[in-house]
């Protein structure tokens, strides 16, 4: 690590901002006792659960704040993130650079910008992300939270779905209210609302491939007038710090507050409030393997209309491919969790391949919603101990099925109907697969058929019983293939 004393112009701050409308405007301001730059390499983040064996380029600079320790630790704690997610949740990863930038600085108020800009093998991008220090109550705030809650960020992304409605680089239905999407938000010049995305977020579908990044940044800029009946007082205050002719970091003292609510743009899974061991509740939980694919948006149309929770065991492939879709499922409340990054028998693999399969899908998850994953489900089912301590080692439950729908062979919607409705019993988890057309014909069916035997809906997490990191669910899985 190197600790830097140098002005703030020294670092990428004018790789956005002058007068573009739609740039957040950035201050300058000369670095001394109260603020100073630390630049860290690959060698500083050699302690994550999964390091490629390819050396992977790692630069990382960050301001440090000597009166918002908070902040410092918070943005820190960010970077590794990144770059751990870089690492896992990338094909081939190459480099990763972590810069930043002060977009404001007065009465208490701090922004910082990172720009993030990485290379793998599908190229170079770009992408961004803007945290707001409150100095009153030491809090770290998303760019969400420049918002007064979820129904302003809905109303937000609303008129951003409008502004972006006549791009053709632009996928409208990949655009939700959720925490990553929303993950840079700041003012220009003039006060306005920014709300930029990264390289490729996006973008179209190209199956086989991830979304374009050609198209690069995109933003739109929401008038003050529209913009202020939306902003919590955060982010009143973050916009009159962004306006400053001259950046004042200094800070009151203050003490620590309670913790904050979820910020908007995080969600939980919707399921009812019931405890599944009460001896009484008749839980089961529906779970779809293998995507998320084309057809994936169908069922959670069936299930959005059904009023049904399910879960989503993502693999890699496909989640690259659809990142589009996989937010959607966050938004609309269904619990994701991972399958792993190759569809193959995880129990064949050697030793030394398992922690980057269990870490992959993870990581490209919480680069799309901010969620951190707690399930995983080994393709197949296939586990042996070094399978289950490889999961246990990244704090996540195994989490297999009691009901195997057995669609997988083949079956006929009835067929499947009847595998389902046959087998379960209170408390069952069951297998089920998105990309199967007679299974999405079967769902209806099955859920209507469920709830007349007095069945409600949860997730694996709520019919386990909130099981601790490292369960193996069920206990008496064998683990053959």
């Amino acid at each position: 690590m190197v600790a830097l004393a140098l002005p703030l112009t020294a670092c990428a701050q004018d790789t956005v901002g002058g007068d573009d409308p739609e740039s957040i405007g950035l201050l300058s301001a000369e670095t001394g006792d109260g603020l100073r730059e630390r630049t860290t390499g690959a060698e500083g983040y050699e302690d994550h659960h999964y390091v490629p064996e390819t050396e992977v380029a790692i630069s990382v600079s960050l301001p440090e704040f000597a009166n918002a320790e908070p902040f410092t630790e918070t943005l820190a704690a960010r970077a590794d993130d990144e770059v751990q997610d870089f690492r896992a949740g990338t094909r081939d990863p190459v480099s990763l650079d972590i810069d930043w930038e002060l977009v404001a600085a007065a009465d208490g108020v701090l922004g910082v910008r990172l720009l993030r800009t990485e290379e793998d093998m599908h190229g170079l991008r770009e992408g961004y992300a803007t945290y707001w220090y409150d100095g009153s109550s030491r809090h770290t705030a998303y760019s969400t939270e420049l918002l007064a809650g979820q129904e302003e960020l809905d109303t937000l992304n609303d008129i951003v779905r409008e502004g972006l409605s006549e791009d053709i680089e632009v996928d409208p239905d990949s655009l939700f209210p959720i925490l990553r999407t929303y993950d840079s938000i700041g003012f220009n010049g003039d006060g306005d609302l920014v709300v930029e995305f990264d390289d490729g977020h996006l973008s179209p579908v190209e199956e086989g491939h991830v979304p374009s990044a050609e198209f690069g940044r995109k933003a739109v800029v929401v008038d003050h007038e529209t913009a202020a009946p939306l902003l919590s007082d955060l982010g009143e205050r973050a916009r009159e710090a962004s306006l400053v002719e001259e950046a004042d970091p200094r800070l009151p003292t203050a003490e620590d507050h309670d913790a904050q609510d979820p910020p908007p743009g995080v969600f939980v899974p919707h399921v009812p409030d019931v405890n599944c061991h009460d001896g009484e509740t008749r839980c089961v939980a529906l779970t779809f393997d293998d995507g998320p694919v084309e057809a994936t948006p169908h069922l959670l149309d069936i299930l959005a209309e059904e009023g049904v929770t399910a879960s989503f065991f993502l693999n890699g492939g496909p989640t690259l491919t659809r990142p589009g879709v996989l937010r959607r499922a966050y938004a609309e409340g269904h619990e994701i969790a991972s399958h792993g990054d190759v569809h193959d028998p995880m129990n064949r693999m050697e030793a030394e391949e398992l922690p980057g399969q269990v870490a992959a899908v993870g990581a490209m998850i919480r680069r799309q919603t901010g969620h951190t994953v707690e399930l995983f489900r080994p393709p197949f089912g296939a586990t042996d101990e070094d399978v289950h301590g490889a999961i246990a080692e990244q704090d996540l439950v195994e989490t297999m099925w009691t009901v195997d729908s057995r669609d997988w062979e083949n079956l006929k919607r009835d067929e499947i109907v009847e595998n389902v409705i046959g087998r379960v019993e209170p408390g069952a988890v069951v297998l089920m697969h998105d990309p199967l057309p007679e299974t999405l014909a079967a769902v209806p069916e099955i859920i209507e058929r469920l709830r007349g035997l007095d069945y409600v809906f949860v997730t694996p997490t709520q019919a386990m019983g909130h099981p601790d990191p490292g369960y193996s669910f069920p206990e008496d899985w064998d683990g053959d293939w």
